[in-house]
């Protein structure tokens, strides 16, 4: 049976569409060259996102219809030159049977900005710890349309259970890599205050990156592609650095005070000692 020029059409742009989306991940930190990781390397992977990896944001880009989505571990399981602890992703299916994704009822911008997420236990951690060369932390978020961000947890800023979710892998790992699956800059503060900050080896923001995302986040982690994303933002060390903090939220009107000083003009202009240089050099 012929396909249709919907389908042919749908096979041409998958790989445009993982070629865009590795391309667009911002690699932030690399010690110690720990990516691209070695052929043969050994992950353990933290956060239900690995699994409900999100691809969009809210409103009508997130109300898009596609044939199909890679997630996180599809996209790392597929891959031959890395090496998932499928024990540890066992316990995350069992766990996801019992608390599914929250789509907020299927309404309009209806699904919340994260997902809550699977406590951990130590002995888990230093299991996988003991399997693994590498333990890869996912933080997602979703926002958007009608779903604006806030200065909240499990929005800009970490839920407590993210947190301690960080700082447990990190007390049992020396090398730790975190993805930041989201649709914006978050709160960065973390880097400085989990427990042994110095295991965090890597950060890459992978971004909310369509259905062909887990391809194109092996791609980078692997080496295959280099993740040549650059910051559309500036990231400042408090949420009030940003100069559009104090007219932010009024569902009326807005004032944009700013003028021409938007983003790095801003910074650069008046407070270059709010940015966070250590995130801003690569």
């Amino acid at each position: 049976m012929p396909f249709t020029n919907i389908e042919l059409a749908r096979q041409a742009l998958a790989p445009v569409s993982r070629q865009a989306a590795a391309e667009g991940i911002v690699l932030l930190e690399n010690i110690d060259n720990t990516l691209p990781l070695h052929t043969g390397s050994r992950v353990s992977l933290f956060g239900r996102c690995q699994i409900d990896t999100v691809r969009s944001g809210t409103g009508s880009g997130g109300a898009v219809n596609v044939p199909y989505s890679v997630n996180a571990l599809e996209g790392l399981n597929s891959h031959p030159s890395i090496e998932v602890n499928q024990e540890l992703v066992s316990i995350y299916q069992n766990w996801l049977e019992q608390h599914p994704f929250d789509d907020g009822g299927g309404g309009w911008a209806a699904e919340p900005w994260f997902q809550q997420e699977m406590p951990l236990d130590i002995e888990t951690i230093e299991r996988a710890s003991q399997q693994s060369d590498h333990a890869l932390v996912f933080i997602g978020r979703t926002a958007g349309e009608d779903q604006d961000n806030a200065d909240e947890a499990g929005s800009y800023r970490l839920t407590d259970i993210e947190h301690q979710m960080l700082c447990q892998v990190c007390e049992q790992f020396s090398s730790v890599i975190v993805i930041l699956n989201v649709t914006n800059i978050v709160d960065m503060s973390w880097m400085d205050t989990v427990t042994k900050p110095e295991s965090i080896k890597a950060v890459l923001y992978s971004w909310a990156a369509g259905i062909e995302g887990g391809h194109a986040l092996a791609d980078v982690l692997s080496g295959d592609l280099s993740p040549s994303g650059k910051l559309a933002d500036t990231i400042a060390y408090e949420l009030s650095d940003y100069p559009s903090h104090a007219n932010f939220g009024n569902k009326d009107k807005n004032l944009y005070q700013e003028d021409i000083y938007l983003g790095y003009r801003y910074f650069a202009t008046f407070k270059p000692e709010a940015v966070a240089t250590r995130l801003e050099k690569v």
